[in-house]
């Protein structure tokens, strides 16, 4: 009997094996645009070359084993192979969705389109409908502004005034409408990428609380999510009003600098993050250089803190631009990482004890407050 039962067990796992879960996703695109030519498959988070395929009588097929569900994309990229990472220069994105373990998809890249689809793909397309929506309204907005301006109907500041006001109205609606959307999607990779965008817009921290509190481990984890809650966490913590953060870079004679040599001695201190391929970093050096030779000698010191720039670029822009000030140049960008800069130029004024006294956009309202503090 015990051999008996071994035996059974041994052919229930086999029939088991066998009749697995089926993990693949199939993709079958019509492509009569482009008779003959190779697509590639794209896991759009990780930025690697999946797969690739040829083009056959106007269609093109990709069946990929995969285990967790992400973003992906038909692209059109030349000379890359599976597994090496990509860049979306020179590249075609045919489509945009979501890779399932079991599900077959078909996409029309004629019309961009899917004319079969999944559940989370008709939400993940939903929502992207929804994004797109806004951001026509919001041209839309300006456009209509501009308009007025030209006709001499609204001033400048009174164009100005209403384009906030209105797309702040609408960035309000278009948040709540993710809430709903995301209610159904706490655990999977469309309420992540939801999350994502979501953190964006949304300014309201408690409903931003609320709706972390609200997600899985799953979607807070993601690459795309975990990235802006720790930007998040690390705005918090360099707020207006909190002490400075040091750092520590190595420069490229050997020696090692710190934001603390500059910052908590005593002076002002306006950090500058810029970086030599930034048109509006450089726009605004004739400001700061203005600001440098009103403030320099009652005690304002500008510290030039490059951000995502190769050491060498940003030496090079240093002596177009003739800036006199010092400088803390790094490839690895602690300075931003530090402080949660994702967007250059920005300003962040310190006082003279080390604490955050503004940061922001370098316009000619920041850099006057600026001059008000100082010059008293």
């Amino acid at each position: 009997m015990k051999r008996k039962s071994l035996i059974f067990a041994s052919l229930a796992t086999m029939l088991l094996a066998s009749c697995g879960v089926d993990n693949t996703c199939k993709v079958e695109a019509v492509v009569d645009h482009m008779p003959e030519g190779k697509f590639y498959w794209v896991d759009k988070v990780a930025n690697v070359v999946v797969d690739s395929a040829v083009v056959t009588d106007g269609k093109v097929t990709f069946v990929e084993n995969i285990d967790t569900a992400y973003v992906a994309m038909i692209v059109d990229v030349t000379n890359v192979a599976p597994g090496v990472q990509y860049t979306l220069n020179d590249t075609t994105i045919h489509f945009t969705f979501i890779a399932e373990p079991g599900s077959r998809l078909n996409i029309d890249l004629n019309n961009s389109a899917l004319t079969a689809s999944t559940p989370l793909n008709d939400d993940f397309i939903a929502f992207n409908e929804a994004s797109k929506a806004l951001d026509h309204n919001v041209k839309s907005l300006s456009d209509s502004l501009m308009l007025l301006i030209e006709n001499k109907t609204l001033s400048d500041e009174e164009a100005t005034d209403a384009y906030y006001a209105n797309r702040d109205m609408l960035n309000v609606a278009f948040v709540e409408q993710l809430e709903t959307m995301m209610s159904t999607h706490t655990d999977d990779v469309v309420g992540a990428v939801m999350l994502n965008t979501y953190l964006a817009k949304c300014e309201d921290d408690e409903r931003i609380d609320a709706m972390l509190a609200a997600m899985s481990e799953v979607v807070l984890e993601h690459p795309v999510v975990s990235r802006r809650v720790q930007r998040r966490i690390k705005l918090k913590e360099t707020a207006e009003g909190m002490p400075f953060k040091d750092f520590t870079v190595i420069q490229t004679d050997g020696t090692e600098v710190s934001l603390s040599d500059y910052v908590g001695k005593g002076n002002y201190v306006l950090a500058d993050f810029w970086a030599s391929w930034c048109p509006p970093c450089r726009k605004s050096m004739p400001l700061l250089k203005a600001l440098y030779d009103e403030c320099n000698d009652k005690g304002l010191v500008i510290l030039g803190l490059a951000t995502r720039d190769k050491v060498k670029d940003s030496l090079r822009a240093i002596e177009e631009e003739q800036m006199p000030w010092p400088q803390i140049l790094s490839d690895n960008s602690p300075a931003a990482d530090t402080y949660g800069v994702s967007g250059i130029p920005h300003l962040i004024l310190f006082a003279p004890d080390g604490t955050i006294a503004k940061r922001g956009y370098p316009d000619e309202d920041f850099l006057r407050t600026v001059k008000e503090m100082i010059i008293k």
